[in-house]
């Protein structure tokens, strides 16, 4: 799966880049998404679900899996 192909609901294995006071920044397959309410140290690998894709702007919502 590569990042033009994202849908809500799918299971992905991001890349945490910066932690947030209220989440994390995480990257996958060169796209960018945020995962609120989540924890992780950058580097860290962590498997989320895709809430919401935004193809324009090559960015993507989540929760942990």
């Amino acid at each position: 799966m590569d990042g033009m192909s994202l849908s809500a609901g799918d299971v992905v294995t991001a890349t945490v880049t910066k932690v947030l006071p209220f989440g994390v920044l995480v990257e996958y397959t060169n796209v960018a998404g945020l995962a609120k309410g989540v924890a992780g140290e950058p580097g860290a690998s962590l498997e989320l679900r895709v809430l919401e894709f935004d193809a324009a702007r090559r960015r993507f919502s989540a929760e942990l899996a």
